[in-house]
């Protein structure tokens, strides 16, 4: 068994920088938080705010790689014991401190709020307090990702949160965290405005005012960009970037993201709904066969969509694990562009005059994702497969995809929960289980024993170099059989006036904290 120990002294780079310099800034976000209460949804544009406000007690830096936060260390004790230690300096926005009475709150609380989403990370785990800044968790099986599920929430203080509700949070009533910066008022649809924490453990942020102000749409953060209402946007749309880039009053930067997009091919029905034969006839499902599943990704240009669709804001995708998280096999590469290739594969499988088939997916929740469904349906026709694109609303398509598992082929990103390998395989890869919670985004129903048994004996081991070397074990096995079909890394873009810089982040969040005055 590998001890791990991640000490206060490791996140010294990362601590926040006061500065003279007192400013506003005006942040244009891509989505609004829904709520203040930082257990109530857990959703990317909720957690960042969780982050500037309450605190966690493990980060994340900027490459996804966990850092201390209000817990200065921690370290496995033995299998089942992790021991972890508060900051001594870490102080609610009144003065008083951070203390392990505050974790066993939290705890509590999250089980009993909002979606209930945190839940996962806290059940069956038994909190022991050794001292006021001291506790120990315990669980009933081998959990080496504890740090990790640490990372997933926001503490609340037992103090000001005790008894409160949503509504509470939201009216800044029990909005008391000990994060870099304090809540003024939450104007919803408008702005969220905060001030600058000057006792943060960290150090006072750079800027003493935030206004973040929702604008959904894309082109209208560009304007409002453009127009100096803003100071900084998130989420630059990949046909305006180029433009940005040469705006001599703005600075653009960018990063890989976690989330890679990839295709869900369905693997287990006998027929398909969305597969016929050329003469539109029910067929037997062509994608329980694993060469159709490399036929199609052979299939596909990986460098043409970058290139062409994305307008170079994106990196193909060897699997559906991101460069850098633990677990990434670097080992397997980009499959390469080969429709001839393709054409051999599906005559071996029986299916060398093509048949037809309907491609699902977004067309408003991706960089370019209608376009790139369309250049996708282009590639699979010209190698045989008759493809009909049928972009939807994500607010109908991740219910369909997911929740009725209804299409033949669909296409989807997803940038793993937990910052390595275990949430991509667990959801995606092993076999559909509600009871236990495995294989819930697995849309292909894909089933394989073995990767099965390489997951679970991975995610309940401690040592971390074998815990790798069976992710990547997983990993091979998953791509090798097509599933699924991995396809390229978003770019996570922001541009900000000139006078400030952001470090780009491939977790894809706008942690304001981060932004500071040249």
């Amino acid at each position: 068994m590998t001890k791990r120990a991640i000490a206060a002294g490791v996140a010294t780079a990362a601590l926040l920088v006061g500065s003279a310099y007192a400013a506003d800034l005006r942040v244009g976000m891509g989505a609004e938080t829904t709520s203040i209460d930082p257990h109530y949804f857990a959703g990317f544009g909720n957690i960042q705010i969780d982050l500037a406000i309450f605190g966690h007690l493990v980060n994340y830096d900027s490459k996804f790689r966990i850092m201390p936060g209000l817990a200065e260390s921690w370290k496995s004790i033995d299998d089942k014991t992790w021991e972890f230690k508060i900051r001594s300096n870490a102080k609610w926005h009144d003065g008083s401190p951070v203390t392990v009475d505050d974790v066993i709150h939290t705890f509590k609380r999250i089980p009993e709020t909002g979606l209930k989403q945190f839940a996962v990370y806290v059940v069956d785990k038994q909190i022991v307090k050794i001292d006021d800044k001291t506790f120990h968790l315990k669980t009933q099986v081998p959990n080496p990702l504890m740090p990790n599920n640490m990372a997933a929430f926001a503490l609340v203080s037992k103090k000001h949160s005790e008894g409160l509700a949503t509504e509470d949070f939201n009216s800044g009533k029990a909005a008391i965290g000990a994060g870099p910066f304090k809540f003024v008022e939450w104007v919803k649809g408008d702005r969220l405005v905060l001030t600058a924490n000057p006792d943060y453990w960290a150090g006072k942020p750079g800027f003493d005012k935030v206004t973040l102000k929702p604008i959904g749409s894309s082109a209208s953060r560009v304007a409002s960009m453009l127009a100096g209402e803003v100071d900084m946007i998130e989420k630059v749309p990949a046909p305006d970037i180029a433009k940005l880039k040469q705006n001599a009053n703005l600075t653009v930067v960018q990063t890989p993201s976690c989330r890679v997009m990839m295709l869900h091919p369905d693997a287990s029905r006998e027929s398909s709904p969305y597969v016929t034969g050329l003469d539109d006839k029910p067929i037997r499902n062509p994608f329980r066969d694993s060469r159709v599943r490399m036929a199609v990704s052979k299939a596909i240009n990986r460098d043409a969509i970058v290139s062409r669709v994305l307008d170079g804001n994106g990196v193909a995708a060897s699997q559906h694990l991101a460069p850098g998280l633990f677990g990434h096999n670097p080992n397997i590469k980009v499959e390469a562009y080969d429709p001839e290739g393709a054409k051999k594969l599906l005559q071996a499988a029986g299916y060398g005059q093509g048949f037809k088939l309907t491609i699902h997916g977004t067309n408003d929740r991706y960089d370019n994702d209608g376009q790139i469904l369309e250049a996708l349906g282009q590639m699979l026709s010209q190698v045989g497969i008759q493809t009909k694109v049928e972009p939807l609303s994500l607010t109908v398509f991740f219910g369909r995809l997911y929740g009725k598992v209804e299409f033949s082929l669909a296409m989807a990103g997803n940038c793993p929960g937990t910052a390595e390998a275990s949430s991509s395989l667990k959801e995606f890869v092993a076999t559909f289980n509600a009871s236990d919670g495995y294989g819930i985004y697995n849309a292909h129903r894909y089933s394989n024993p073995r990767i099965d048994a390489i997951i679970k004996e991975a995610v309940s081991t401690i040592d971390d170099p074998k815990r790798e070397k069976l992710f990547q074990e997983a990993l091979a096995a998953a791509i090798a059989d097509g599933i699924p079909i991995p396809l390229h890394q978003q770019m996570n873009t922001w541009a900000m006036r000139k006078g400030m810089t952001y470090e780009a982040r491939t977790d894809e969040m706008t942690l304001v904290q981060f932004a500071r005055p040249n």
